[in-house]
């Protein structure tokens, strides 16, 4: 190979060419990836003409990589965790773990905790801008080699294992908790690429560290399972990092290790989230983790304990993996739905003590908004789990109580648009469960519908009680469309309250003669309509597209709902 002979001074990582360096090799294994993925080659083999550049490199790419990141965890604390931060980032997908905005409320946690920490003395400028442009150099190379370590472990796969566990159990046991720490560090940066076979030996090492001594070592350990859990859990598939035969161990370390510190508790609770997501693409979940099912419930509910010293993001964490877990309980077991049926019962306890609790500074508002938002997130995807014929019985003898505390969150005065979103969709999940069942608790939420403001998501919510509660809803009809009546004055109200008259023409039928003449009336203003003052310029084509499709669902719900030939209904 011609470039044998400079492959050392290319791997000299000093300041001034590793950046350049870095670019070369990530070039080449980026060029490997795409040839390969082209000619759909799945086996890695050594000798072929898409490999020879980077598995000559091989032995002297893996360990001096290792080796600078090992030196510079030494050299500055929490750096890998920070890299790792950064690569968990760039591949993060966005889907959203639970029906509720946590991403949000999390950096409005933040915001507010750091704001005091924005003074800092000024000393010598000159000197910070020229320190701060060496550790920018410097925290580049090692961005520079966790992302070139991680295209390695996508072009050669299974051959990166053996050369990182040379560096691994060198380090591993090291009394110095830093080179433990960089240790663990090294499995994540290589998660993707090597198969399930090739990194199932680094499961067992990483359950064993989660008895480190050092809890950001077991923290970041809890965080890296959470991560091989999201890539390599399959159970569709039968081909998954996780089997019938190590569950049982996973299971007991994660619900042993959800009781240790929050910064450890956080992400073993993120651990359980991906575990338990990886069951949605499969048929049930196994019965080994249902027999688990009342320990991981009772580990999260403490996890997430509502008191002054539990961290936000904890209780966040711990009630995004309780949404995971319900989500894929296999209620035909009598001992899960009893245990669904019981976290129920446990999160509308604690929802009521958060309304019942006084909250006198800002601070202590914004958290009992959040956790009225998470806690109605969660009730929400408990309905909507136990809205069968088998166990949707749950929910009706609980219903009243549910909307109570759901119409509670609306008037409550710490409430955000957020939370009263939130409860807003938990109050539609009750709805669409108990059917037309639902009508008899409708004199609670016409109290608050009269003295509570419209909103978008309020309208569609009301279209969606409409259908599901059908001919039940006509006695709360007249108060109902007064209501809308009066939203139509606000422009941003107009579409869906529109959709809205589609959704109770088809719930009531003919009864909805008694609204069409002003119904039609209004549809037409609105069709010919430009008068559009209090709408932003730049707003006014998207505002213009959901009136016509507003007006639309309007004329197509009233032509499928109103039957009789009789009412003589036409569209001109």
């Amino acid at each position: 190979m011609l470039l044998q002979p400079y492959l050392r001074t290319i791997l000299s990582l000093t300041e001034s060419i590793a950046p350049q360096c870095m670019v070369f090799w990530c070039t080449v294994c980026k060029e490997v990836i795409k040839l390969r993925e082209e000619q759909h080659i799945g086996a890695v083999d050594a000798n072929s003409k898409y490999c020879c550049f980077i598995y000559e490199a091989l032995e002297l790419h893996v360990p001096v990589l290792l080796k600078h990141l090992f030196k510079r965890e030494k050299d500055q604390e929490g750096l890998v965790r920070m890299l790792l931060q950064h690569l968990f980032n760039q591949e993060e997908d966005q889907d959203g773990l639970v029906p509720m905005p946590l991403e949000h409320l999390l950096m409005q946690e933040e915001d507010q905790g750091d704001d005091v920490m924005q003074e800092e003395d000024q000393g010598d400028d000159v000197m910070q801008e020229e320190d701060q442009e060496g550790d920018d150099c410097l925290l580049n190379i090692d961005i520079d080699c966790v992302t070139l370590l991680g295209l390695i472990a996508r072009t050669i796969r299974d051959a990166i294992v053996p050369l990182v566990m040379q560096c691994i159990e060198g380090n591993i046991k090291e009394p110095d908790w830093h080179s433990r720490m960089a240790a663990v560090s090294a499995i994540g940066f290589i998660l993707e690429g090597p198969s399930v076979k090739g990194l199932a030996p680094l499961l067992d090492l990483l359950l064993d560290k989660m008895e480190d001594p050092n809890s950001k070592v077991k923290g970041t350990t809890a965080w890296i399972l959470g991560r091989m859990f999201k890539l390599l859990h399959f159970p569709a598939s039968a081909n998954g990092i996780i089997t019938k035969a190590n569950l049982p161990r996973i299971m007991d370390v994660l619900v042993h290790c959800s009781k240790d510190i929050p910064i450890v508790s956080e992400k073993v609770c993120g651990a359980i989230y991906f575990l338990a997501r990886g069951y949605e693409d499969a048929e049930s979940m196994p019965s080994e983790l249902s027999l688990s099912l009342d320990r991981v419930i009772d580990a999260l509910l403490s996890a997430s304990q509502p008191s002054d010293e539990t961290p936000f993001r904890l209780g966040a964490s711990a009630y995004e993996a309780l949404c995971a877990v319900v989500r894929v309980s296999n209620l035909e077991q009598p001992v899960v739905w009893s245990a669904i049926g019981d976290l129920m019962h446990r999160i509308m306890k604690r929802l009521d003590m958060t309304l019942d609790r006084q909250a006198l500074t800002l601070g202590h508002k914004l958290k009992k908004n959040n956790l009225q938002i998470v806690l109605c997130g969660v009730l929400q995807v408990i309905v909507q789990k136990l809205a069968n014929s088998a166990t949707v019985k749950i929910v009706t003898n609980a219903a009243h109580h549910l909307l109570f505390s759901f119409c509670r969150v609306l008037v409550c005065d710490s409430s955000t648009a957020q939370s009263e979103a939130m409860s807003w969709f938990a109050i539609a999940a009750l709805a669409n469960a108990t059917g037309p069942g639902f009508g008899k608790h409708m004199p609670i939420l016409m109290q608050v519908l009269d003295a509570h403001p419209l909103s978008p998501i309020s309208v569609g919510v009301i279209g969606d009680i409409c259908l599901a509660l059908e001919g039940k809803i006509l006695p709360h009809c007249d108060k109902i469309m007064q209501v809308l009546y009066k939203g139509l004055s606000k422009s941003t109200l107009r579409a869906p309250i529109f959709s809205c008259f589609g959704d109770i023409a088809l719930a009531i039928s003919n009864d909805f003669e008694k609204y069409l003449q002003y119904v039609l009336e209004k549809l037409q203003e609105a069709a010919n309509s430009q008068d559009w003052a209090d709408v932003q310029e730049e707003d006014k084509t998207e505002y213009v597209n959901q009136l016509r499709q507003g007006i639309y669902k309007a004329y197509s719900g009233i032509l499928r709902g109103i039957k009789d030939p009789r009412i003589g209904f036409k569209v001109a």
